[in-house]
This record gives C-alpha cells, structure tokens and sequence, in this order.
C-alpha cells in the first residue's frame, strides 16, 4: 500500500514516515513536495493547513486522514466534509496514528482480493487431530510459534490480534487454554521474525499483558512431537517469564533433582529463622533458585522443593504459636502461589516477603502462655540438631536458673531434661535412618550427637538395635 505524506514540517514528515516504515512491510511511504497530490497513493496524510486553503483539491475518491495543531469547529467540519477517515490533533500518540493506518490497511487488502475474484476456502495446514493424536508430518517446512499471555483473559484478545496480523504467507492458529499454538508455512524465517518482531511491539502499546513467543521450525517430526516440544518451551516460562521473543533449536530436557531438603539443610532453616536471619534467608533463596542455569530442572520439582522450606516455615510457625486467622490466610495464599503461579521468580519474592512478615510478627509477639514443660519442648525440638545445645543454653532461653529449670522440669514432666533431649534425638535419628540413605556418621551429627560412637551405643539402649540394624529391619 502506498501512503503520501503532505506534511508542512520536514521533521514531523520524516518522523512519521520512519514510523509507518517500520511497523510494516508491504507500505511504501512518499513525502510530498509542497501540495503535491498525484493520485498514485491510496492514503494520504495532510496537514490541515493545506485543506483550509481553497486552491487544494483533494484527488477524486481519496482516502486520507488530517493533522492539524488547530482543535477548532471550522477544522473539524472541514475534515468531515471532505470524508476524511479521521483527524489528528497535535500531540498525538503514535500507536493512534498506527492503528487508523492498520484499519485503513485492512479495507485495501480486501480490495484487492476482491478484485482477483472470490477467495476459494482453503484447506487446513494442520488440525487439532493432528497435534493430540496421530503421527501426521508437514508435506512443507513449518515454522510454529507459542504465544502465552500474562494474563488468561487476554486469549480471546489475542487471538484477534493475532487474526488480523500482517503475517507472510499461510498460517493456522489454535487456542488452547493456557496459550496460542500458530503453524506458519515457512519459506523465510527471517521475513517471519521480523513479523513477529512487529505484532510483538504492537501487542505492548495496546495491551499491559505481557507475551512469551517461542519460535520453532520444524525438524521433520510429527506434529503430534512439535506439539508436546512446543508444551515443555511453555513450561520453560517459570525460569524465562514474560515480554520475550525467542527462536528455539535445540530439544528441551529437564535435568534431575532431589526435590527435598537434606537433613543440613533442614537443620540451616531451623537456625536461619530462629535466629530470625533475614538476610541470611534471602541469600539462600536467591542463590537455590535464582542462579539455576540451563539444563534446567523440572518446574514441578523446584515447586516441590519450595514445598518443603513451607514445611519448615510451618514447623517455627507452630512453636512460636504464631497461627492468626490473619497469618494462617497468608500462609495458605503462600502456598497457593507455590503451587500455581507460573514464574519462579514471583514465587520466590512471595515467600522471602511472607518470612520477613512472619518474624516481625514474632519478634512483636508477646511470649506465650503455658506450662513450664511445654517451653522446655519447644526449645528442644528447635535446637536438638546442635550438639553444643545444653540445660545451661535452654535456661538462658528462658530466663531461668538451670538448677530450677531442671528441678522443675523433672518434676512436672516425669523425666530428667537430659531423658527429653536424648529422646528427641534418638527419634529424629531413626527418622533420618528410615527415610535417608545418609551414612551413619552423618545420621549421628544431623540428629545432634557429638561421636558416631557415642550414638550408636545410646541409639542401642532406646531401641534395642544398633543404627545399622535399625535401617536394615
């Protein structure tokens, strides 16, 4: 389509012209000399300055629009009078500008089709069928773009935008629930980024949805394979995220990963947030999941992963009594976000901002209520993993002499301090034995015992069998 610009100001002319050149390829844009009106353009923007004057003659049948700096009555009435398609006034935002001309385009391609005859239905390039069942391969390359939107609502948008895009060549769009799957006959893969390239800077000045447009060509597979490989680029969004435009070649592979936290690390959460060590939180964070580098692990086992630091978010949770309405509400929302939100990096935002609040909360809590053996517990099974965790330690924890806290303690909970702490740790190792193939040196330090030597005998006394025994019953 041929656009002539009859523009007073040379800048302003060349500035919209750069403009329309860009947004696309079949547009030839002149600028005109003076009043030049030759009638070999099918648009024409003109200054409203030139129309105001009585000696200009639009050409017969002209399609055009105004620009004028002059929001008066007598400019507007002119306009309309002559048909203008609309009228500009300075300053303007350049997607209007853009997407009157878009419009206008529309009505000259159909113009066109219609003067070669009526258009012959074509047959599919590719059909759902092909993509869920069956082993059916492309008779010519292709090229299939995944289209996922930051927002689930905007699908139905999307795919009118995509309808009404100036792609080269045939092509095929197919919603599905969560994304746009679109087939392109591919003869230039150039010419075909840099149609993406443009509805991708169309689609941000029109909607504040983000995109994530993964290309591909086809390898000679079925579609049926492009379809589940175009699947896992879609999952590929928890590590990318949103507002990208990429060409994939290569296969995607998720490598393993032991989803569950190590006993050490176990043991880290327990000190990180009883000591209530913020930054020490947010760094163990970042660096777990915010430097994971391709080949990625699967997003389902970095979300279990995540699950189990809820576990033990949970755990201090409960021994500091800190289950609000308002907290337990937060805390499940938490755990929604991990489970459904598709980008990582969101995720991980939510549960360092959810810990910050929650230490907060406890560091404002008031000390709770209760029994004198019920303390002594919370703070056993809080510190049982360190060896160096004593009677003296849990009695400056709670502010009282160790002679007292171990008279009293003995008396109301029916055993020596020293029995509860043993116990504590005996259980926690034949936690570790069961459910852990950690060696038992490394069961013994874990579970807060000092020498291997030392636990395999006290392990013996409680149990009846020693730690390797235990393990292979």
């Amino acid at each position: 389509m041929k656009i002539r610009l009859l523009i007073k100001d040379p800048l302003e002319a060349q500035g919209l012209k750069w403009l329309l050149t860009s947004q696309w390829n079949d547009v030839q844009v002149d600028i005109a000399e003076g009043v030049d009106t030759a009638d070999d353009a099918y648009l024409y923007i003109i200054d409203m300055t030139y129309i105001m004057t009585a000696e200009f003659e639009l050409p017969p049948h002209a399609v055009w629009l105004g620009i004028s700096s002059e929001r008066t009555f007598q400019t507007v009435y002119k306009a309309l009078s002559l048909k203008a398609e609309d009228i500009l006034f300075r300053p303007f935002q350049p997607d209007r500008l853009v997407k009157q001309v878009q419009q206008i385009r529309f009505r000259w391609r159909n113009e066109r089709t219609q003067q070669k005859g009526p258009v012959q239905p074509r047959k599919a390039v590719v059909t759902y069928e092909d993509f869920l069942i069956g082993e059916t391969k492309a008779e010519h390359p292709v090229l299939l773009s995944l289209i996922a939107p930051s927002r689930l609502e905007e699908l139905d948008h999307l795919v009118r935008e995509l309808e009404s895009h100036d792609f080269p060549l045939v092509y095929d769009i197919f919603p599905f629930s969560d994304f746009v799957l679109v087939v392109h006959q591919l003869k230039d893969l150039h010419a075909l980024r840099e149609a993406y390239s443009i509805f991708f800077a169309q689609w941000k000045r029109q909607s504040d949805a983000l995109l994530t447009i993964y290309l591909h060509a086809n390898e000679n597979r079925s579609y049926r394979a492009l379809y589940k490989k175009m699947r896992k680029y879609h999952e590929r969004i928890f590590y990318d995220g949103y507002d990208i435009l990429t060409i994939e070649q290569d296969d995607l592979h998720w490598r393993d990963m032991d989803p569950f936290l190590s006993p050490l690390e176990q043991r880290k959460w327990v000190e990180m947030l009883e000591k209530q060590q913020v930054s020490e939180i947010r760094e163990w964070m970042e660096q777990d999941f915010l430097t994971l580098e391709s080949p990625y692990p699967d997003p389902e086992m970095v979300r279990v992963r995540l699950t189990s630091i809820l576990a033990q978010i949970r755990r201090y949770m409960t021994a500091k009594s800190l289950k609000s309405q308002s907290m337990e509400q937060a805390y499940h929302s938490l755990f929604e976000t991990v489970i459904r939100e598709p980008v990582m990096y969101h995720i991980i935002q939510s549960v360092i901002s959810f810990i910050v609040e929650l230490l907060q909360t406890s560091v404002g809590q008031s000390p709770r209520e209760g029994n004198l053996v019920e303390k002594v517990q919370e703070r056993i099974a809080a510190n049982y993993w360190d060896a160096s965790w004593s009677l003296a330690a849990c009695a400056d924890e709670l502010r009282i002499h160790k002679s007292t806290l171990s008279r009293k303690f003995a008396k109301e909970a029916g055993e020596p301090f020293s029995e509860a702490l043993l116990k504590k740790r005996v259980e926690e190792a034949k936690r570790l034995l069961n459910e852990t193939d950690l060696p038992v040196a490394e069961v013994s330090k874990s579970a807060g015992f000092t020498h291997s030597t030392y636990f395999s005998r006290r392990f013996k006394e409680k149990t009846g069998m020693t730690p390797y025994q235990f393990r292979m019953r």
